[in-house]
């Protein structure tokens, strides 16, 4: 038994060195697997010490694309206040490079009157309105370097006026004078004490040495200007006193609603003067049926349909100042209206009438119920006294109406009734 069981023993030993063996051959026959490549980590590598480079101080460090090479100016050495130069130039021409006119001791970023060099190689620059020196740079656009300089003495610029002393209000008055003439300067009259940038009526100096102003609308002293186009400096200014107008206008007392009257007037007839008939409540400045003088003496002016007191107005054109007035009443209209009370649909319908006969007014047929100012068939009284009107095309009741061509009111209205 003992015997039996030592063999199996030894045959399971042989058993298992068999299979060992057998394994062992086959790992060695199987290609081994890539292996990763270690990364080193920071601290197995020595890190190694940066060297900074040197800085350069930020003015004289160049901006990449920016050229810093020489410059040259060539620009008179005085000029007048506000007057135009020519300037001629060499240099880089950087994108945005520009010549300016500066005091010579402002910063490099200091603005002023100035041109790109992509302008031209001669440049036109405005000489600054103050006097005093100052000079012409050549400054890069990007690092604000300043490559050239041109000295630049700028003497003051004087003016003369010479206009009347006393001008009538809103008339037109010729202005002479003598300037620099630079772009933009302009001759204005304004009240007297008014900033110096203040204006009113003006004319730009390149109008010509005489030019045409108009008075302001109100009495009182001002002052006639020569004023420059650049900071709007004042070179020569000339006292004027402004003087109401003698204005008169003769006209009827009373008047019917929407008649037409003749004004006799007398006064300054300026540019836009006008004669408007208001009512009498209504504000200064506000205006209803008018005429302009330019029309003559004696004008036409239609009067207003509403009866009432109301007022003559003699208007200014500039800033519609009411110069002058005259009190007016305007009486209602009387108006008659005759015809049979029945007529057929379509039929035409004798009207006899009386009334003012003012410009449009008309006679007209329209259903009960019609709003006043709307209308049907009709028939100006131009016509005369008896017209025909042709009745509405359906039956029942209507009116006849007297309506005014201003506003088209009804002044009178009598039944009429179409039955077929």
């Amino acid at each position: 038994m003992a015997e039996k069981s030592r063999r199996r023993n030894t045959a399971i030993i042989i058993a298992l060195v068999i299979i060992a063996i057998l394994l062992l051959l086959l790992t060695r026959c199987k290609k081994p697997a890539p292996q990763p490549t270690p990364t080193p980590t920071p601290a197995s590598t020595p890190a190694a010490t940066p060297t900074p480079a040197p800085s350069a101080p930020a003015a004289a460090r160049p901006q990449s694309d920016e050229l810093l090479t020489p410059a040259t100016l060539v620009a008179p050495a005085q000029t007048l206040a506000g007057s135009n130069i020519e300037v001629q130039w060499t240099g880089p021409a950087n994108p945005g490079d520009y010549l300016v006119i500066t005091k010579p001791d402002a910063p490099a970023s200091s603005s002023g009157n100035y041109k790109e060099t992509k302008d031209g190689p001669t440049l036109s620059l405005t000489a600054p309105i103050e006097p005093g020196p100052y000079e012409v740079r050549y400054v890069t656009n990007r690092s604000k370097t300043i490559l050239a300089r041109s000295p630049l003495e700028v003497t003051a610029a004087t003016a003369t006026i010479n206009a009347p002393a006393q001008v009538t209000l809103g008339a037109d008055f010729e202005v002479k004078w003598q300037g620099p003439n630079n772009k933009g300067d302009f001759i204005t009259i304004v009240p007297k004490g008014a900033a110096d940038n203040a204006f009113a009526s003006y004319v730009e100096t390149d109008k010509g040495a005489a030019v045409t102003l108009t008075a302001p609308p109100e009495a009182g002293d001002c002052e006639v200007r020569y004023v420059t186009g650049q900071a709007r400096k004042v070179l020569a200014r000339h006292p004027v006193r402004i003087t109401t107008a003698d204005i008169t206008m003769t006209a009827p007392a009373e008047a019917i609603a929407g008649s037409s009257i003749d004004v006799q007037w007398t006064g300054p007839n300026n540019t836009g003067d006008y004669i408007t008939v208001v009512a009498k409540a209504t504000p200064d400045g506000d205006y209803a049926n008018y005429t302009e003088t330019r029309k003559g003496s004696p004008l036409k002016l239609l009067m207003p349909i509403t009866p009432g007191d109301a007022e003559l107005r003699y208007m200014s054109g500039q800033g519609r100042k009411v110069l002058a007035r005259r009190a007016i009443t305007i009486n209602a209209a009387t108006v008659t209206l005759s015809a049979q009370p029945e007529a057929a649909p379509g039929a035409d319908v004798s009207i006899t009438w009386t009334g003012p006969n003012n410009t449009g007014d008309y006679i007209t047929i329209v259903k009960n119920g019609t709003p006043d100012g709307q209308y049907a068939a009709y028939t100006n009284t131009t016509k005369g006294s008896p017209l025909t009107v042709k009745a509405p095309k359906d039956a029942g009741e209507a009116e006849i109406r007297y309506c005014a061509g201003q506003g088209n009111k009804v002044l009178a209205r009598i039944p009429l009734t179409i039955k077929p």
